[in-house]
């Protein structure tokens, strides 16, 4: 079988094949609500001068540029990682052959987190501030539109935090997820602050116990301890009054049948009055309180959770986080669509394997699944 490639890039060169051939593992790990990290490890080879390559090459120095691409067998190259390094952690042995060079690196997000701010942000949506934020660190921004306007006269936005975890909160109160990613097609680094991809064109089929198969493990759980909805209340200092959101659910059902009622009812049967949550640090807004609540009624209904491993090698291609994507062959229960909440690829003596987390709202399917697309059918994005 085919080896997967695999390309490193400092500050935008590629390294050279003999520091390559030193690589020995590689891990990526991408996530909707946390950055996303590289490691690489490299083997330690001393010389004559008692210098080790690659450590004293001085290829990997805080807050170098490092990018990482994958083709897997099969599959199309992509670029899964762009970012900066952040540790260098060499390892020494009295056996030589053992010592070894681990690199890390985060994404953009370690730069939005170096520095904590206190702003004002008078008349603008949570989404505006995304792209002004952005924009000052030369970073292309893609947001949703939020609802709620913060008038400088009734309520002006603040911050007192890093720019990455302010914009984490705004994206969490908004039911939004804020992430970074390099775009292929216009070959620079994106910031996304958009709600979680529910009903978008699903990445090809990973399959269990049928034709196609290219899982090696699933585990599924459906929680049902709740709560399943978020209320909101607030006092308007303005208005002088108690506002009160019901935390209503708007985002879509993945499957034929909406899994937070039977938790709901279940619960209730059991003897609970109700599987009810109230929102922590409600915004005093109307505009702002509703979606809010809702959108955390929306995050509490991910139920269903799957993990599992994928090899990318049967997969011919490589599941990527902040994507939905067909599950099947788990039975008529659990089969259908889900959202990828997180993924981890490691290479390792030239096996490249994946472990996911996906969620759902749902059980069975609605029937307008198209089960059965593979990775030639649908291009990597």
């Amino acid at each position: 079988m085919p080896s997967p490639r695999i390309n490193v890039l400092v500050a935008g060169t590629a390294l050279d094949s003999g520091v390559l051939a030193q690589l020995t593992r590689v891990e990526v790990r991408e996530s909707d609500c946390d950055p996303s990290v590289l490691a690489l490890r490299f083997s330690l080879v001393q010389r004559a001068n008692g210098e080790f390559g690659p450590l004293d090459d001085s290829l990997f120095e805080p807050g170098a540029a490092i990018a990482l691409e994958m083709e897997p067998p099969g599959g199309l190259l992509q670029r899964l990682f762009d970012g900066y390094c952040t540790h260098i952690r060499p390892h020494f042995e009295t056996a030589a052959e053992n010592a070894y060079l681990e690199v890390l690196a985060m994404d953009a997000a370690v730069v939005l987190d170096a520095e904590e701010k206190i702003a004002a942000w008078p008349n603008v949506k949570d989404s505006d501030v995304v792209g002004q934020i952005l924009s000052g660190y030369q970073i292309a921004a893609e947001a949703d539109d939020t609802q709620a306007q913060y008038d400088e006269d009734r309520q002006r936005l603040t911050q007192r935090a890093t720019d990455w975890r302010f914009l984490q909160h705004l994206a969490h109160r908004n039911g939004m997820r804020f992430w970074f990613e390099y775009n292929e097609n216009s070959r620079r680094l994106v910031g996304h602050f958009t709600a979680p991809d529910v009903g978008g064109r699903p990445q090809p089929d990973v399959v269990l116990l049928q034709e196609g198969a290219c899982l090696n493990w699933a585990d599924v759980q459906l929680l049902a301890t709740g709560p399943v909805t978020v209320a909101g209340a607030a006092i308007d200092p303005i208005g002088k009054r108690i506002i009160r959101a019901a935390g209503d659910p708007v985002r879509d059902v993945m499957g034929g049948d909406e899994a937070a009622g039977p938790v709901s009812s279940g619960l209730t049967a059991a003897g609970a009055a109700t599987a009810t949550a109230q929102l922590t640090a409600p915004p005093p807004l109307d505009e702002a309180l509703g979606p809010a609540a809702s959108a955390a009624t929306d995050d509490a209904r991910f139920v269903v959770e799957l993990r599992a491993e994928l090899d990318p090698a049967l997969y011919r291609g490589l599941l990527r986080a902040r994507r939905p994507v067909l599950v099947r062959g788990v039975g008529r229960r659990f089969s259908g669509v889900y959202y990828v909440q997180s993924v981890r690829t490691t290479m390792e003596d030239n096996r490249l394997l994946q472990t996911f987390a996906a969620l759902r709202n749902a059980t069975g399917q609605s029937g307008q699944e198209r089960f059965g697309q593979s990775a030639e059918e649908v291009p990597a994005t």
